[in-house]
């Protein structure tokens, strides 16, 4: 529904500029969507790994925290998750899309859309490696009912103080400030073109310099 709202928003805005010819501040409305555009598509990128992690842990949480669930599952998500469980393999198909087709052939355009891209396809890899951890653990030295929901609660929090700020962070535009993280993802997003800079500028490329007689 949420969702619904905000694109009828965006279609009767598109709909009034173009039934007013409104010639002056075309410019500054074509700037806009392609922001909107932008910053939409940024936060999706994180919308499948988010409904993975979910589908993940809630399933334990719901008789034991039953208000934590209310609160990070609204109508909309539960509703996808209930789609995505009906999904096999939908994390796959998400690694083979995000980044063998999207990451790979550069789409779209916008570099901070296929950062946050690859940011998720990471996010989603190692959400399946520590996962694999956890239900070996929890297995192995965890077998009451009550501790595992406590345990599947805090991974959820651990996760949560992932997402959130990489939600954030494509909501307003901005990439993260982990060189580490940030390093790893550009090396995937390759060069933009031949005059490409790369983010650090304190890194010039230089021509290897020769040696002194």
């Amino acid at each position: 529904m949420e969702i619904f709202i905000f694109l009828l928003f965006f279609g009767l805005a598109f709909l009034l500029e173009k039934k007013l010819n409104i010639k002056k501040p075309k410019k500054w409305f074509v700037a806009f969507n392609s922001l909107i555009c932008q910053r939409v598509f940024s936060v999706m990128a994180y919308y499948v790994p988010y409904l993975d992690i979910l589908n993940t842990h809630v399933p334990l949480l719901q008789k034991q925290y039953p208000f934590f669930i209310r609160l990070f599952l609204p109508n909309f998500i539960l509703d996808s998750i209930n789609i995505i469980q009906k999904i096999p393999f939908l994390s796959f198909f998400y690694l083979l899309v995000a980044y063998g087709i999207l990451v790979r052939y550069k789409i779209p355009k916008d570099r901070l859309v296929r950062f946050n891209v690859m940011y998720g396809v990471l996010i989603i890899s190692f959400q399946g490696i520590f996962h694999e951890l956890w239900l070996l653990i929890t297995g192995t030295f965890i077998p009451d009912p009550q501790q595992k929901a406590e345990s599947a609660l805090l991974a959820l929090i651990l996760w949560l103080i992932v997402m959130i700020p990489c939600f954030t962070r494509a909501l307003f535009g901005r990439y993260t400030r982990n060189f580490f993280m940030r390093e790893a993802i550009e090396v995937h997003l390759g060069r933009d073109g031949p005059d490409f800079i790369w983010w650090d500028r304190t890194r010039k490329d230089q021509a290897p310099k020769k040696p002194k007689k």
